[in-house]
């Protein structure tokens, strides 16, 4: 089995794994009776989805057929940077579940305020507030360091990267709405996307 074979099985395998996560936790909420306050925007929508279509498209193609986009692979990535995308990837598919995991039924593919919504500080939320988004922006670069594809890369990142930052504003405004003082504290001791090196002391 040549090395690059390895490298697209391991593509499938991290496929699988994110959209099993993704499914399995949105199943969880999609029929719930409990009233939902949708409050997104199209600009956040039109850059996530994009992200996303580039990643499979771009993706079905290092998986099934390969070359088809040349242009794509005028770099050649070493082992060694493939490897480590594999191993990013390991990581933040591990986070994206621990932090589906930690949301359970408090968990929204949208901004939405949700009735008898519940703030969620344990696991990865004990550090940061947005480890769904940390993981996808993991996720998206390391797939492209593993298929040494330049267009999934960057293409995704730019486009998921423009979408958090438009969106996540918006949903911390809904959080401070909903939970008051107990989210302004849980920002105080937390980061967005990366832990803060060093906390307030008490």
């Amino acid at each position: 089995m040549t090395p690059e074979i390895v490298f697209r099985i391991l593509m499938i395998v991290s496929f699988i794994a994110m959209f099993g996560i993704r499914i399995y936790f949105q199943s969880r909420v999609l029929h719930e009776d409990r009233e939902i306050n949708i409050q997104e925007n199209k600009l956040s929508l039109a850059a996530g989805s994009i992200a996303a279509l580039v990643t499979l498209i771009f993706g079905a193609e290092y998986i099934f057929f390969p070359g088809m986009f040349s242009f794509t692979y005028i770099l050649d990535y070493p082992d060694w940077l493939r490897w480590l995308g594999v191993l990013a990837l390991a990581g933040g598919i591990t986070l994206l579940g621990m932090a589906h995991y930690q949301l359970d039924k408090s968990f929204s593919s949208f901004v939405v305020s949700k009735e008898e919504h519940q703030l969620v500080t344990s696991g990865p939320y004990r550090w940061i507030r947005h480890p769904i988004y940390t993981a996808y922006l993991i996720n998206y670069l390391a797939g492209g360091l593993l298929a040494s594809n330049l267009v999934l890369t960057f293409i995704p990142v730019l486009f998921f990267g423009l979408m958090i930052i438009n969106r996540i504003p918006r949903e911390e405004g809904v959080m401070r709405k909903e939970f008051g003082q107990d989210y302004l504290d849980l920002e105080a001791r937390t980061g967005g996307l990366l832990p803060k090196l060093h906390r307030q002391g008490k």
